[in-house]
């Protein structure tokens, strides 16, 4: 399994309905692509106060390293990435990503 997990530094306050925007466009494709098991997002809580730089974020779960790849090749997700990257804090320096594979 892999958790794709990435983190979003917004552009200030103005920024958010454009990454709300984002995430109901990832959200639609959950059903159709083969491999991605499951979309979360939400706002970063930051209980340890260690990441209050990324105050929203989401999560995907996916089988293997194909269906993500199949995932970042979608032309749907690759909308909603536009629109991120044009809504965080210096474009995709402003968006955090990590891959864990377990």
């Amino acid at each position: 399994m892999l958790y794709h997990l990435v983190m979003l530094e917004p552009d200030g306050p103005d920024a958010m309905p454009a990454i709300k925007e984002a995430m109901a466009i990832l959200e639609t494709l959950a059903p159709d692509l083969p491999g991605l098991k499951e979309f979360r997002h939400g706002p970063n809580r930051d209980f340890e106060n260690k990441s209050e730089r990324y105050p929203y974020g989401f999560l995907c779960t996916f089988t293997d390293k194909t269906a993500l790849d199949t995932y970042a090749a979608n032309p749907t997700h690759q909308r909603a990435g536009a629109l991120l990257v044009a809504s965080c804090k210096n474009g995709a320096d402003g968006i955090f990503v990590v891959d864990l594979e377990v």
